[in-house]
C-alpha cells in the first residue's frame, strides 16, 4: 500500500481585527474559483513507472527497458493545503504476466501545486525489467527479461508560476479549484537528480554486447543539476471542459560515470531534461473528472557510445472527484486541522 501526503504552499496574512482573514495571494475569481475550505474527495486508478531508453548503434536500434508495475485503485481527499491519497494494486485487476518477469519496486512521487510554486519530488527504486519488444535481436519469441537490472533515482524540481492569479495547476491535477477561463503562464526554476543503474552482467543483453560500443558496461551513475524554463496553459471550453498542457525544459550540467569490464570512464556534458504534464477533463461546482499524465525525462550522456540514456518517470491517473461543503458540525470537527495548517502563518507573525 502506498500513502502520499503533500502540501500546497501558500502564505496568509493575519491580523488581530475582527475582519475575515483574506489570502495574501488572491486569485482572479473571473478565471479561478477556489474551494480549499471544502473537502474534495476522490477515487482514482493510477499506474506509475520508471523506464530506461538504452541507446543502440548503427546496426541495432535503441530499446527500452520497462518495469512490470501494477494498476492501483485508490481513494483520497484534499482540504486546504493538505492531501492524502491511499492506493493499492488489487490482485483481481492485475493478472500475473510471467512473460514480462517480476518487478520489485518502491515508487515515491510527490507533486505539490501551490499558488506561486510547483514542486516535484521523486524517489524510484526498481529491480526487474523487460524489453518491450518481442524477439529483440534475440532468437526468442518471448519478452527478454532482466531480473538482475536495478535502477535507483532520486530528484526534485521546483518552478515559479508567474501568472499565478489566473492560472491554476490545482484545478486540473488535484481538483480543489475550478479554472473557468483559459489562461497560461511562464515557469522558471531548477532541477536536480541523482541516478544509478546496474546489472550482474552487462546492462545491454549479453547476446548483443559484442555488437554495441557500450556492451561492456555493467553500471552507470549520474548527477545533473541546472536551471529550467517552461510554459503551461489550460484551454477551457464553456467553463466546464478543459485541457491542460505543461512543459519545462531543464538544461543541467551532467556528470556521468560508466563502469565496465574493460575501463571506467567519466564525462561532463550539458544534456537537456524534459518534464511535462497533460490533463483532460470536466470541472464543475461539485463533480470533477480528469485523466492526467505527469512524465519526467532525465538524460545521461555516455562516453562509450557518445549517446544518451534516458530515464522516464511518470504517473498515469484517472480520477473522479466531488467537493463537499462542510456543515457547522463539520467545521467544528476540522478546527484542529485548521490550527495545524495555520501554524506556519502564526509562527511568522
Amino acid at each position: 500500500m502506498c500513502a502520499l501526503f503533500f502540501f500546497q504552499f501558500g502564505l496568509y496574512a493575519q491580523d488581530n481585527s475582527t475582519k475575515p482573514v483574506k489570502p495574501r495571494f488572491e486569485t482572479d475569481t473571473a478565471y479561478v474559483k477556489s474551494y480549499e475550505r471544502e473537502i474534495t474527495a476522490r477515487i482514482f486508478a493510477s499506474q506509475k513507472y520508471t523506464s530506461i531508453q538504452v541507446p543502440g548503434s548503427s546496426t541495432i536500434t535503441s530499446f527500452r527497458y520497462r518495469p512490470n508495475t501494477t494498476l492501483n485503485l485508490g481513494v483520497g481527499a484534499t482540504y486546504r493545503s493538505f492531501s492524502l491519497n491511499l492506493a493499492y494494486g488489487f490482485p483481481g485487476i492485475n493478472k500475473k504476466d510471467g512473460e514480462k518477469g517480476k518487478t520489485k519496486y518502491l515508487d515515491l512521487q510527490a507533486h505539490m501545486y501551490g499558488r506561486k510554486f510547483v514542486i516535484d519530488l521523486f524517489g524510484q527504486f526498481y529491480k526487474g525489467y523487460y524489453i518491450n519488444q518481442r524477439n529483440f535481436g534475440i532468437n526468442n519469441l518471448n519478452f527478454y527479461t532482466r531480473p538482475d537490472l536495478i535502477v535507483n533515482m532520486v530528484g526534485a524540481s521546483g518552478y515559479y508560476v508567474f501568472n499565478n492569479r489566473r492560472f491554476s495547476y490545482r484545478a486540473s491535477l488535484i481538483q480543489n479549484e475550478w479554472q473557468k477561463k483559459s489562461a497560461g503562464t511562464f515557469l522558471l526554476g531548477a532541477e536536480v537528480y541523482y541516478g544509478a543503474m546496474k546489472a550482474d552482467s552487462t546492462i545491454v543483453p549479453v547476446e548483443l554486447a559484442s555488437q554495441l560500443p557500450h556492451g561492456s558496461i555493467n553500471r552507470l551513475r549520474f548527477i545533473n543539476i541546472g536551471p529550467g524554463l517552461g510554459y503551461a496553459y489550460t484551454f477551457v471550453y464553456k467553463e466546464n471542459w478543459f485541457a491542460t498542457g505543461s512543459l519545462t525544459v531543464n538544461v543541467p550540467i551532467d556528470f556521468v560515470k560508466e563502469n565496465s569490464f574493460i575501463e571506467d570512464k567519466n564525462r561532463v556534458s550539458i544534456t537537456p531534461n524534459l518534464l511535462y504534464r497533460i490533463a483532460l477533463g470536466y470541472n464543475s461546482r461539485r463533480w470533477i473528472y480528469t485523466a492526467s499524465l505527469v512524465n519526467g525525462m532525465v538524460s545521461a550522456r555516455g562516453t562509450y557510445n557518445n549517446d544518451t540514456y534516458r530515464f522516464h518517470t511518470g504517473n498515469l491517473r484517472f480520477t473522479a472527484a466531488k467537493r463537499f461543503t462542510l456543515t457547522r458540525k463539520g467545521r467544528k470537527i476540522m478546527k484542529p486541522v485548521d490550527k495545524v495548517l495555520s501554524a506556519p502563518a502564526e509562527i511568522g507573525k
